[in-house]
């Protein structure tokens, strides 16, 4: 399939995310309607998703992980497929970056990149460094390879720094999943951590 064709059929799965105050974006991780996105979207005590045909839907908070910036939201009612994960063994420097997403509350945006360092930490949490471009809006949001496997979440850009985005790595994405007991889908090629 081209990377047309990846993009057209996984966008379905990026969701604007509002809360109180701001927005964000959050992507479907699971068949029962978990939705992963940055723990530092969440401001206030409501919040609600879009869909990409327009749709809002309020949504329960199961859980957050306020040291590496994660969040699972939950929606039963969503039908749009999961995406998939890559394994991380397979991400590399100089590889092609997408971020995908809503910056500034705009409609599904796509960006292109890549990746400046594949384990970048700050505060005691991995990060992918990449130079996409990464705003407002965007934190929460996928980054995914050529194959539209996501390869870690937008969470961050350095004030100040121009081509500086990080997104938070698949291992604390792995971890957050398996203590919130949410099924992820892996790449079929995956080797296990």
């Amino acid at each position: 399939m081209s990377l047309e064709g990846i993009i057209q059929s996984i966008k379905v799965s990026i969701l604007k995310v509002r809360s109180n105050d701001g927005n964000g974006t959050g992507f479907i991780v699971s068949k029962q309607g978990h939705i992963l996105t940055c723990a530092h979207v969440l401001v206030g005590d409501r919040f609600q998703v879009i869909t990409e045909h327009g749709d809002r839907r309020s949504v329960e908070v199961l859980g957050k992980d306020e040291t590496c910036d994660l969040a699972i939201l939950y929606d039963k009612s969503l039908i749009d497929p999961p995406l998939t994960f890559a394994d991380p063994a397979t991400i590399a420097e100089g590889q092609t970056v997408y971020a995908l997403g809503h910056p500034l509350g705009l409609d599904f945006t796509l960006s292109r990149g890549i990746i400046s360092n594949r384990q970048r930490v700050r505060s005691g949490v991995s990060l992918l460094q990449t130079d996409v471009s990464l705003n407002p809006g965007n934190s929460g949001g996928p980054l995914v390879n050529d194959q539209g496997e996501v390869i870690g979440v937008a969470s961050q850009t350095l004030e100040g720094g121009q081509g500086l985005g990080f997104g938070i790595a698949l291992q604390h994405i792995f971890a957050f999943a398996a203590q919130m007991r949410i099924p992820i889908n892996k790449a079929q090629r995956f080797q296990s951590l």
